[in-house]
């Protein structure tokens, strides 16, 4: 389905889709599109219940900030059971809990049940909530373990002796000799500063540095000596404290990993429905019917195009249709929208089965085990296949998939003439236009060729096409050209009519071409042959 998402510009709009945990980040990044019906309408039931919480919070903006602010929050963390956790892995559990807590506290009773959002690991979080004031610290508390406490207590009486000794001893030093350590290992010093004797009394050791200097350092000493040995042994004695409590620690977060999961799954759930909701608040998207046989589409808004069209000042027409047949065909001529009613359908279709809701006042479907789009930019051309090659290619591996697909073909046989892309088009909307029932797949083929034979099972429809009274009284012909085009733009009608078979429809084309100052003459010449051409 990536072709048919990359050309319904999907990933335009997918950046609208803001959750905010983690998982439900990885998710929406997944893209997923889902085939199950009742796994679909499951996560529109809940982007109802996320929609109704936050019309019933919409009095409390603080509670709606919390619930984003315990989403943003939550870290990743290890969710497999383990003998030993690292310190940082504790960390996260510690946060995640802290901030599940949280979100909890913000959210009301209906939206807990609703998403099972309920207490989680209370022991493990009452231990590990020892380590720390609050959710963004964590460590080893002496409160842990009284081995632990005695260590750090033994430590910080050593510490302090050590602290005094090496103060004596540096005050002995600068007594004797006149320099100050200050807390450095050695010190350069001039030879002539120093007598021998002297730093033999300081207790001092001196080696030559070069000519003139002498390279002076405390001799080891006794007590000194010994303080550090009885520390460096208290050390390990707390190291073998701390690996206690971390296997404990660890005990308690692999028993607690089932209902960690749980939490996840349940936060991953309600924070994808909450950015749906919140997404579909922000375009007025509405929740879509499946099952139905017909597809039927009513304003609907391909938000893409919507903002371009904003962008450059121009107006926006919502799409309205409605297809009962499997072969539906769409003409129109080149600027009249027919590529953007295709990228609107499959836009919708997506959408839908993405779980989310569309920007329509109505859409209605059924799902689709396949979505296909096949047109310019479907894909890798095969090596040694031309234009046409490759497109055949692509007809025959759509047809070899198997009914029960919605594919969209823009343009098809473009890449041949006229006559034989229209005798080759006819034959594949016959053929899909043979299917029966919800089954069968659904092709929508979008075409400026007029010579398409009329088949049973197919539907033929076609863009309104140009307001040419509008746009001709609107158009000032002296404009340059950028003017004028977007002038015409203003005034096509991006609107489905059915189209009758008999006789072809004024020419767009030819229009826009004199609308842009083409000959008079070659105009009418167009014209001439066009009304003539077989239809």
């Amino acid at each position: 389905m990536k072709d048919a998402w990359n050309f319904a510009g999907l990933d335009d709009f997918w950046p609208r889709y803001e959750p905010l945990s983690p998982w439900a980040r990885d998710e929406r990044d997944e893209r997923k599109v889902f085939t199950d019906q009742a796994a679909i309408e499951q996560r529109y039931d809940d982007l109802e219940a996320a929609a109704a919480f936050l019309d019933r919070a919409k009095a409390d903006p603080v509670a709606l900030d919390r619930v984003a602010y315990h989403l943003k929050r939550m870290p990743r963390l290890p969710l497999a059971p383990k003998d030993e956790y690292e310190l940082l892995e504790l960390f996260q559990i510690k946060k995640f809990l802290a901030n599940y807590r949280s979100l909890l506290a913000a959210l009301d009773d209906e939206a807990r049940s609703r998403f099972g959002l309920r207490p989680a690991a209370a022991d493990l979080a009452a231990e590990l909530d020892r380590g720390g004031s609050d959710a963004e610290t964590f460590y080893l508390a002496d409160s842990y373990s009284p081995a632990l406490k005695d260590c750090r207590a033994g430590l910080a009486l050593l510490d302090e002796r050590l602290s005094y000794a090496n103060e004596a001893a540096a005050a002995e030093i600068k007594s004797l000799l006149g320099i100050n350590f200050d807390g450095r290992d050695f010190l350069i010093v001039a030879r002539a500063a120093l007598e021998p004797e002297a730093v033999h009394r300081a207790r001092c050791l001196a080696e030559p540095y070069d000519d003139e200097r002498l390279l002076v350092r405390p001799a080891p000493r006794a007590e000194l000596i010994a303080l550090s040995e009885a520390r460096e042994g208290l050390l390990e004695r707390e190291r073998y404290a701390e690996a206690a409590v971390i296997r404990m620690l660890s005990a308690l977060a692999a028993a607690a990993m089932p209902e960690l999961k749980a939490a996840v799954e349940a936060v991953t759930r309600w924070d994808l429905a909450r950015a749906g909701a919140l997404l579909a608040a922000a375009t007025g998207a509405t929740r879509p019917i499946l099952g139905a046989g017909a597809l039927e589409l009513h304003a609907g808004r391909f938000i893409p195009c919507q903002d371009e069209c904003a962008a450059l000042g121009l107006g926006y027409t919502p799409l309205d249709a409605r297809f009962e047949g499997n072969a539906i065909v769409l003409f129109g001529s080149n600027m009249g929208g027919k590529t953007v009613a295709l990228k609107t359908l499959l836009f919708m279709q997506l959408l839908a089965q993405a779980g989310l809701f569309v920007p329509a006042a109505r859409f209605s479907t059924r799902v689709y085990p396949d979505i296909q789009y096949i047109g310019e930019l479907s894909g890798e051309r095969l090596a040694g296949l031309s234009g046409f090659g490759f497109e055949v290619w692509r007809f025959q591996e759509a047809l070899a998939k198997g009914s029960g697909a919605l594919i969209a073909f823009d343009e098809p046989a473009r890449t041949t003439g006229s006559h034989e892309a229209e005798a080759l088009l006819s034959a594949l909307v016959e053929a899909y236009g043979k299917g029966k029932g919800d089954g069968a797949s659904r092709a929508l083929f979008a075409t400026h060729f007029r010579g398409v034979a009329r088949v049973p099972g197919a539907e033929y429809w076609r863009m309104r096409g140009l307001d040419r009274i509008a746009a001709c009284q609107a158009l000032d012909a002296d404009a340059p050209l950028a003017e004028r085009l977007s002038g015409i733009n203003r005034h096509m009608r991006y609107e489905l009519k059915a189209d009758a078979a008999e006789g072809p429809p004024e020419s767009d084309a030819l229009a826009i071409a004199s609308m842009l100052g083409l000959d008079c003459a070659i105009v009418e010449r167009a014209e001439f042959y066009f009304k003539n051409a077989a239809f």
